[in-house]
């Protein structure tokens, strides 16, 4: 429990952003399949899901130097092997689709675990395409056991929901055995992420395209740059853009790297449009709806798929922005939200579901007129630092 009285503050403020776990999940997974020594450098603290990924694939063999403002992957002549114990994967459901779509790419029998959160969620996407290639896969949602190496070459992959399971497989390819072909199904969401995905992987040596709605995949040899730099967490600036429009406040954040689609929502929210489509944003809809409510109002659509996150995350922002007295109205797709309203006190504490985006919106809001959150450690999953941050600045 974490209990506030809420402040009144005035001036400018830094607001840091930890290193961005999207690029470090994915530059750890292909630095990890590669031959060379690679330096991972940033500015902060990497949070529990980047650190979740790293202890994964050092379980599986990868050699990890660990300093305070850079990671070093040694590299791995060896190869990568699944290890005769559980992976856990902590929150991070990127991890456990990563790690998932590695293991299949090896011999051996591999269980992927993690918390009660991530228990919560499925991959059905992902796991129904594995099941096409010929592995045995025990459940959607985790713990999951995976066994039976990829020994087919077609399957259908699903990314209507998540493109993480695309990507897991692009991550995992340097480790095929043969060509596979994948049959993507569905009005992709989160392309952004996707995009990041392609990126990173043409930096190391490989171009990723699809061909009517085909993704062709191959083995293949990772020359990742030996020196790679990462920057804020982009997802995580409304954040402070929150702090700031709450407060009346300035703040200085650090640089980000701009991710498509979800850098586009950012400056539209920012800017006070009516209605934010967050398709390939989903991950902003908490603090978007509280600056929303607070602001001018609108409407947030296009994210069904923000149900399956760490919470439902549309019902839940609802119920939580409620306890703030923030009236909000959830439909299909997103959120309907009147906007010029005044925040107050919750009565009670704040339940957040072990949802750190959640955590952390209500933790702001009760910093200016008080209140008891209920699972801030929750928040460590993308910024450990958040909580001290929060109450440095605020007294």
């Amino acid at each position: 429990m974490w209990e506030f009285d809420g402040v009144s503050l005035s001036g400018s403020f830094d607001w840091a952003l930890p290193p961005s776990k999207s690029h470090i999940i994915r530059w750890l997974a292909l630095c990890s399949q590669g031959q060379k020594d690679v330096r991972i450098s940033f500015s902060g603290v990497p949070g529990e899901d980047s650190i979740s990924m790293a202890r994964c694939l050092m379980s599986m063999g990868s050699e990890i130097d660990f300093s305070d403002d850079n990671w070093i992957i040694c590299g791995k002549k060896d190869g990568l092997f699944i290890p005769d114990h559980d992976l856990q994967c902590g929150n991070s459901g990127t991890t456990a689709n990563v790690i998932s779509a590695m293991s299949a790419c090896l011999d051996g029998t591999a269980i992927i675990d993690g918390d009660d959160s991530l228990r919560r969620r499925k991959s059905q996407g992902l796991c129904e395409a594995l099941i096409d290639l010929g592995c045995d896969v025990s459940n959607y949602s985790i713990p999951r056991r995976i066994s039976g190496k990829i020994c087919l070459d077609k399957a259908t992959l699903d990314w209507k929901e998540t493109s993480q399971g695309a990507s897991a497989m692009v991550l995992a390819s340097p480790n095929l055995e043969s060509n596979i072909s994948l049959s993507l199904r569905g009005s992709p969401v989160s392309l952004g992420y996707w995009e990041l995905t392609k990126e990173i992987c043409s930096k190391s040596g490989i171009e990723i395209n699809t061909e009517e709605g085909i993704l062709s995949l191959g083995p293949w040899e990772v020359n990742a740059p030996t020196e790679i730099s990462v920057y804020g967490e982009q997802s995580l600036s409304p954040m402070g853009t929150l702090f700031s429009r709450l407060h009346d406040v300035e703040i200085r954040t650090n640089r980000t790297e701009d991710i498509r689609g979800l850098g586009l929502a950012i400056r539209k929210m920012e800017s006070g449009q009516k209605v934010l489509n967050l398709k390939d944003a989903s991950d902003i809809i908490t603090p978007s709806a509280a600056i929303m409510a607070l602001g001018s109002g609108g409407k947030i659509t296009g994210c069904s798929h923000a149900r399956g996150k760490e919470s439902d995350r549309i019902s839940k922002t609802v119920k939580m922005l409620g306890e703030f007295g923030l009236r909000t109205q959830e439909s299909d797709d997103g959120i309907i939200i009147p906007g010029n309203q005044s925040i107050s006190c919750p009565e009670n504490p704040v339940e957040t579901y072990s949802d750190h985006r959640m955590a952390m919106t209500a933790m702001i809001l009760a910093s200016k007129v008080g209140g008891a959150i209920e699972g801030p450690e929750c928040v460590n999953a993308t910024d450990s630092r958040f909580v001290e941050q929060l109450e440095e600045i605020c007294g």
